[in-house]
């Protein structure tokens, strides 16, 4: 069987982002509108098995498996979403495993697409989670890392229902932003301390009539989108941080960069760690005074392993704290019996990202995380005599708590 038989249905199934120019109109093949995303999804299964890793160990290869998946539902999904540029709606992730980018699974990300002077009304009810924000940003979600124009915040004291219009003539009242030219997508994050905590409802209603525009069909602006997050996530960002982060140490939290999509008064560690079968690499923080603080773990094409079969994150409220106010993460490929252990779901090495967000008062010096590699046989040792052994039983309750979230979200 060919390579394009065998990928014709995955191509008419599955759904997916743009590239290049994901708008511009391309000729289209008259015998099979499918061929230029088959073409694409090729070209991009190569350029990821070029990769040493990919082919190191069989969890790097279901890694590269999921990845491809997650690159290629995401591009289709883009698609869709530049199909109904004129009457848009809230998009959002299809699944929680290969998506790029290190998505944290404590938010819930959706985004809406924009056109230059449109005038658009965000609207709706707010949930019991820690924070909602809006981010307008010059390029399109997954194909580029768009620097924010903008991040509006509703106020939570002014009530549970909330709205927010964009562009058009100016209103009087302070719910009222100007849209800037280079606006191109809103990205609205919804960030959960407690996963049993109720997500927000959003609904977006264009107000003005949108301008005609050409397609180049749904197919060829996947296929593009295919091709464009590949270069910006398997061959430019994710070489970059390899090279730029620490092994096994974490630096001071930092500001996230706004300039490639980070969100505004937020910091954030990243680094990377390294770890053997009977090793650990324990992080220590203070618990801080701030609206949501969390910890994941990612694997080496920067992507968060499955979060509802593994425990890859833990937020300040769901992990442990100690009698002195200090949080430690255990990082273990078996689990070593402790509480806050983080399953890096059998990476040897991969990336650590931790947040805060909300920030009631400045991070101090002694809210700069630790880390510490040490053997298994000592870990014991480095905890609190308090910390408390962790059972299959105890185990299997806490993961089952992950497992209906995808459902009720």
């Amino acid at each position: 069987m060919s390579l394009r038989a065998l990928f014709l249905p995955l191509a008419l199934l599955i759904a997916a982002p743009a590239c290049a120019d994901p708008v511009a109109p391309q000729a289209e093949v008259a015998d099979d509108p499918a061929a230029p995303l088959i073409d694409a999804l090729r070209d991009v299964s190569a350029s990821l098995r070029a990769s040493p890793y990919a082919t190191s160990s069989e969890v790097a290869r279901q890694n590269t498996d999921r990845y491809l998946a997650g690159l290629f539902g995401q591009a289709w999904d883009f698609a869709g979403q530049l199909g109904t540029i004129g009457t848009p709606s809230f998009g959002r992730s299809t699944g929680v495993e290969g998506l790029p980018g290190l998505f944290n699974p404590d938010n819930i990300y959706r985004s809406v697409l924009l056109e230059p002077g449109g005038m658009y009304r965000i609207y709706g009810r707010r949930g019991t989670h820690d924070e909602l924000s809006f981010q307008v940003v010059d390029k399109y979600p997954i194909v580029g890392l768009g620097k924010n124009l903008l991040v509006i915040r509703p106020n939570a004291k002014q009530g549970k229902d909330f709205e927010v219009f964009l562009g058009g003539a100016p209103r009087k009242s302070g719910n009222w932003f100007a849209l800037p030219d280079q606006a191109r997508a809103v990205l609205a994050r919804q960030s959960f301390g407690d996963w049993r905590q109720s997500p927000s409802t959003l609904f977006v209603e264009r107000l003005d009539q949108p301008p005609p525009r050409e397609r180049s069909g749904r197919f060829v602006e996947a296929a593009n989108a295919l091709r464009q997050a590949a270069r910006l996530w398997v061959e430019t960002y994710v070489p970059g941080i390899e090279r730029a982060t620490w092994v096994n140490e974490l630096p001071k939290p930092r500001l996230s960069d706004t300039s490639t999509g980070g969100l505004g008064n937020q910091m954030s560690v990243m680094a990377r760690y390294r770890i053997a079968q009977d090793e650990a690499l324990v992080i220590t923080v203070r618990k801080a005074d701030v609206a949501y603080q969390g910890i994941q773990l990612g694997d080496p094409w920067f992507v968060t392993p499955n979060p509802v079969l593994h425990q890859v994150s833990l937020t300040a409220r769901q992990a442990r704290v100690d009698a002195d106010g200090m949080i430690r993460f255990v990082i273990a490929l078996g689990d070593p019996g402790v509480p806050n252990w983080l399953d890096p779901a059998g990476n040897p090495e991969g990336y650590v990202f931790m947040r805060w967000q909300g920030i009631r008062a400045p991070l101090g010096p002694d809210a700069a995380p630790t880390a510490q590699r040490v053997p298994l046989a000592r870990l014991r040792q480095l905890l609190p005599a308090t910390t408390p052994q962790v059972d299959a039983a105890t185990r299997a309750a806490q993961l089952a708590e992950r497992k209906w979230v995808p459902q009720i979200r």
